[in-house]
Order: structure tokens, then C-alpha cells, then sequence
């Protein structure tokens, strides 16, 4: 179907998993010779299920929108959870396969990112897409497969363990916050957050007396990266900061990790860190330039690292913003569900980026939802995160499918994220809906 394309309509999420998604179909596209479309999308619109005389490709969504799809011929790569458990869909005038680690009992959240089924799919139309073998990570590692076990497990370790026997990918056990190739080494310490160091966190004159009493100079503070420290310092710091964490009585085997490193960028680079790259595109798509990021999958540099870099300070500016609006916020409680609804004041492509900010920083149950809500034209768009705890026992993909179809919108997702639009209104209704369905859980 896909090599027989006259013509190929690529769709695929706005978020690094999608963005890595399409630079993977792109690629293929391009070795294939076939002329092609590409779309990036927040959420898929009633028009773009309706199909035509093309062939469609969705990567990293469509299986939560099979059934409103009308005669569309064409491929799902996606590992959100599907509403129909079959590999061919051929309702309402259908022709779709559909390809989903959920079909093979595998946990699409931590198992199997979106462009982990996009890639591996893919290698069976083009085996020489093992070139970019290297962009299923910056997906899995952009959606937090990696989160869990301090490492990438079952179909996304395969692939990164194929990247690596490349020479694409290199991987270290090392620190794991953020930062570690993009930031100074006192931003990394002040915010990092997983496990999260009470004597530093956000504490900039802590963070640097705890540098300086370790053999730094002040002045560097700002500048010295991670990265650039050489390995019996690392040893000395990551020894001092798990003591800190253990005084504190946390745990401090999460501190450390397997961080993945893009060989044939240089040390100097701010995206030599995966994790730092994964960031990198999801800002290109965040403020509108996709092919930005797609374009920097692909291996371009130059002038299209210079634009990115700048898109990328451009979206830490809405964030910025973003979190000025959220300290001068109150959220509202309905049982275990504390929303904040920004209406036009929040820009709505980073609701779900600011509910992972509220549920990660701030002090709240680890049995609340958490739900940030913005305006979508006539539409109220709703991101939400629970605990990993809370996930154990509620799927919360399951219940905003559930609540937003019977409101007249759509939802899905994953376990501990999700996302749905409802019609302007019925956002009250959704939150009741939702605190109905999380309380009807026994176990809880």
C-alpha cells in the first residue's frame, strides 16, 4: 500500500515522539520516491478522518479515532490506546492496518513509543531506515519510556540497542536530569526534579555553595555543562548529592541511570544528550515550525540548528510566561480532580506541558487528576497527568475517551496522560464525568 502510494498524506503528532514519527515516514517517503504530504497535528480534525482517493499514514495517533475514520485507505503506526483490538479495520467503507504494541499486549506508555511502531513498521517497507534508528529513542525519551526503570525496556531497548550496535547512539550510566548537555550545571541541579533534592531545589545560592565547596570557580557557575566535567568529578558530585537524597530519606537509585548520547553530534553540541535533542524539536512544533525539527532528525545542521536553538528560546519564553500564569492561578477542586482553566490566556499546545509542570513540582495528593485546560476555537482543549501510583490502578486514556465521547468530543492517550476536546461548556460536565469515573474504581 505505502509503496504503490500515488500519492502519500503523512499525519503525525505535534509532540518529539510524532515529530520523530514523521521524520521517520518522511525518510521513507524519500527513499521510496513518492510524492508526498505531511501534516502535524495537535489533535486530527473531522476532516482529516474522512479519507479520499489517497493513501493516509497516521504515526502516533489515529488508533483512538479508528472509528470515526471514513474511507480511509491507508496505515496506523501508533501506540496510544486503540478503541477497535484488530490489526484491519475495514468499517464504514475502511481499509486501514493498524499497528499498536496494545495488540500484543505491550503497555504503550513505557514499551513502545509511537515512533518505535512507526520505525519498526517501517523496516519491514525499507530495511535501510536502521540509518535513522536513532529517532525511535528521541521519541521514547520525549514521551518518558525511560522514566519508570531509569532506562528504555522491551521494544524500545531493542531498537536502541540496534541504534547503538550502529555506532548511532552511545550509552552511558550517568546522572539523569535534565540538562545535561543543554544547561549549566547549576540550572540541571537547581531544577532537577526526579528525585527531587529539597536542600537545592530552586535554591540558586545553595546550588552554588554546594558547586564552589566542590572545587568550582563562581564565576563558571552559568557556563560549565554536565557534559563537560570529567569523569572523577562526576563520581565525586552524583556520591555527594545521593547522600544529600538519602539524609532527606528519598530514594536515591533514581538519580542515576542509562542517559543515550548522539555520536556524531560533538561534545560541544547542546543536543549531544538525547534527552536534550528530544527537547529541542518538541519546541520547533510548539511554536509552529515542524519541519524544523523533522529537518534536524534528518541530520541537517547550520542554519537549521541556528532556527531551532531560536524557536527553542522562543518556547522557554511561553513556558516562562506559562508559569507566571500558573503561580497567579487558582485551581479549583471536584473530588480527586484539581483543574486550572486558563481559557484564552494559556496557549493550548502546551496545556499538557503544564499539567506535567503541576503534578511535577508542585505538592499535590498522588491520587488527584490534574487537568489544565485551554481555548480551542469553539472547543476546550484538556491535558491531564496522574502519579505513576495512580496509573497502577487507573487508566486514565479509558475514562477520557469515555467522558469526552459522551460529551460530544473525543479524548484518549495513555495511563497517567491524556488528552481530550469537548465542546465550549460541557468542560464542567467533563470534570464531574471524569471524578465519577476515578471514584467508581474500587481499589483506589
Amino acid at each position: 500500500m505505502i509503496t504503490n502510494a500515488k500519492k502519500l498524506r503523512i499525519y503525525s503528532h505535534h509532540d518529539a515522539d510524532g515529530i520523530a514519527s514523521a521524520a521517520i515516514a518522511v525518510f521513507v517517503a524519500r527513499r521510496l520516491g513518492l510524492n508526498y504530504d505531511l501534516t502535524i497535528r495537535n489533535q486530527l480534525t473531522p476532516q482529516d478522518v474522512l479519507g479520499g482517493p489517497d493513501v493516509y499514514w497516521f504515526n502516533d495517533m489515529g488508533s483512538a479515532r479508528l472509528k470515526e475514520m471514513r474511507n480511509v485507505n491507508g496505515v496506523v503506526t501508533d501506540h496510544h490506546n486503540p478503541v477497535f483490538y484488530g490489526t484491519h479495520y475495514t468499517e464504514n467503507d475502511n481499509n486501514i492496518y493498524q499497528f499498536n504494541p496494545h495488540l500484543e499486549g505491550l503497555d504503550g506508555s513505557i514499551s513502545q513509543s509511537g515512533s518505535t511502531t512507526t520505525f519498526l513498521f517501517s523496516a519491514n517497507v525499507l530495511p535501510e531506515v536502521s540509518a535513522v534508528s536513532h529517532l525511535p529513542i528521541v521519541g521514547s525519551v520525549g514521551d518518558l519510556h525511560d522514566k519508570k526503570f531509569g532506562r528504555l525496556v522491551d521494544t524500545d531497548r531493542e531498537v536502541m540497542l540496534l541504534a547503538k550496535s550502529m555506532g548511532i547512539v552511545d550509552v552511558k550510566e550517568d546522572i539523569r536530569y535534565f540538562g545535561r548537555s543543554s544547561k549549566s550545571i547549576s540550572y540541571m541541579l537547581r531544577f532537577g526534579n526526579d528525585p527531587k533534592i529539597r536542600a537545592l531545589y530552586d535554591n540558586p545560592g545553595a546550588v552554588a555553595d554546594f558547586m564552589v565547596s566542590h572545587g568550582f570557580e563562581r564565576k563558571d557557575l552559568k557556563t560549565i555543562r554536565w557534559i563537560d566535567i570529567e569523569e572523577g568529578k562526576k563520581e565525586e558530585l552524583i556520591s555527594q548529592i545521593k547522600g544529600m537524597l538519602e539524609r532527606e530519606g528519598q530514594d536515591s537509585s533514581r538519580l542515576t541511570g542509562e542517559v543515550y548520547e548522539l555520536t556524531g553530534e560533538p561534545k560541544s553540541s547542546s543536543v549531544k544528550d538525547i534527552r536534550d535533542f528530544s527537547s529541542l524539536i518538541n519546541a520547533t512544533s510548539r511554536k509552529g515550525k515542524p519541519e524544523v525539527g523533522i529537518r534536524l532528525c534528518l541530520f541537517e545542521r547550520g542554519s537549521t540548528m541556528t532556527e531551532a536553538l531560536q524557536l527553542y528560546s522562543d518556547h522557554l519564553e511561553s513556558l516562562r510566561k506559562a508559569s507566571k500564569t500558573l503561580d497567579e492561578a487558582e485551581g479549583r477542586s471536584v473530588g480527586r480532580v484539581l483543574y486550572y482553566d486558563f481559557g484564552n490566556t494559556l496557549e493550548n499546545n502546551i496545556t499538557g506541558t503544564v499539567a506535567t509542570r503541576i503534578i511535577t513540582h508542585k505538592k499535590v495528593p498522588q491520587s488527584s487528576v490534574i487537568m489544565v485546560m485551554a481555548n480551542l476555537g469553539s472547543m476546550k482543549k484538556i491535558s491531564a497527568r496522574i502519579s505513576l501510583q495512580l496509573s497502577e490502578k487507573v487508566d486514565l486514556s479509558l475514562i477520557f475517551r469515555q467522558a469526552a465521547n459522551g460529551l460530544g468530543g473525543s479524548g484518549g492517550g495513555h495511563r497517567n496522560a491524556a488528552g481530550a476536546i469537548v465542546p465550549m461548556g460541557k468542560e464542567g460536565e467533563f470534570v464531574e464525568r471524569i471524578n465519577e469515573l476515578v471514584n467508581d474504581i474500587k481499589s483506589i
